[in-house]
């Protein structure tokens, strides 16, 4: 079973070796490694080069910058092979995790698994484990419901792309919406509906890097209502392939705790947006607040970010810099 790892590459010469040094750790040897080169300004290109040059494995593909979708499934379209892992280059995989996803899909025969990110701030930070060492009795084949339900819950499981091994099929019918961020949220309800069954792997396998610059730390802008866009084709998936009707409140709670962090940013740099993000996830604050499963200090939360939104940030930021 021979795997194509797809690593989209956009100006990040001083961190492309750590994705690449963690695949050169595999244990599980068959994979081609498909650099997709966005229309890099740096010595990006250059580098994707050298390791084409030196490992017969590794393919380099140079493209007019479109963007992390439009790189993603270019990958898909250029990828020898029927099952696809997407690796960002400032990230790094433990050393078994090929090994892993190879041996659960040959076990559970199926087109999406999907193992557990770990957020960094260092690099190399491995845990190490060798795959002898690994407990499998905690993984579990799920349906597509249970599936989307961990994944909006964030705990065992995400909603992105990371860290899970994909079908090509599912790729191809579904690809990446180019031109968004939140990308792989906004299309995580169609690719487990065509996946069908789901293995879900609590393990680590992947180290999410979160360096400053990156989408997710950048300063507001409008393109961060994509967020609530993934969610409403979300809702859209849920009411037309979906059977258990409590999917779109943990939506709706999803929605509501993404908003938080895009609020965040808006706070510090357009807090003219908050009235409009508020606006967003007020229609949810009863369903929410009644909910006997969430803790109060979340509900005190969304109720004061709901009424005093400017206050709240401005003591927050105060709280923090006193810390």
């Amino acid at each position: 079973m021979r795997i194509s790892i797809i690593i989209p590459v956009y100006n990040v010469e001083n961190y492309l070796h750590y994705a690449m040094d963690s695949l050169f750790r595999q244990t599980y040897k068959n994979f081609e490694v498909i650099l997709v080169n966005d229309g890099s300004t740096d010595n990006s290109g250059k580098l994707c080069e050298e390791y084409a040059q030196e490992y017969d494995n590794v393919f380099v593909y140079h493209k007019k910058n479109a963007g992390l979708s439009d790189a993603r499934n270019f990958g898909v379209e250029n990828a020898k092979t029927d099952w696809i892992f997407f690796l960002d280059p400032d990230d790094y995989i433990e050393p078994f995790t090929l090994e892993l996803l190879v041996e659960l899909q040959r076990k559970y025969n199926v087109d999406l698994i999907s193992t557990k990110v770990q957020s960094t701030n260092t690099f190399n930070n491995y845990n190490d484990f060798k795959f002898t060492d690994l407990d499998l009795t905690s993984t579990v084949k799920v349906t597509k419901e249970k599936a989307l339900e961990f994944m909006l819950e964030n705990r065992i499981a995400t909603v992105s792309a990371c860290a899970k091994l994909y079908h090509k099929k599912v790729l191809q019918e579904v690809p990446f919406p180019v031109g968004k961020i939140y990308e792989d949220f906004f299309v995580v309800a169609e690719h487990l509906k065509i996946a069908g069954d789901i293995v879900i792997c609590p393990i680590v396998t992947y180290h999410y890097y979160s360096r400053p610059g990156s989408i997710v730390n950048s300063k507001f802008s409008k393109s961060q209502y994509d967020f609530f866009d993934a969610a409403e084709n979300n809702r859209r998936a849920i009411q037309k392939y979906y059977e258990d009707p409590n999917l779109e409140k943990f939506l709706n709670l999803k929605i509501v705790k993404g908003a938080f962090a895009i609020s965040s940013l808006a706070a510090n740099s357009a807090v003219s947006e908050l009235t409009q993000i508020h606006k967003k996830i007020s229609p949810y604050y009863f369903e929410i607040i009644s909910n006997r499963k969430e803790k109060i200090r979340f509900k005190i939360k969304y109720s004061l970010i709901l009424l005093i939104p400017r206050i709240f940030y401005k003591v927050k930021s105060k709280s923090r810099k006193e810390n």
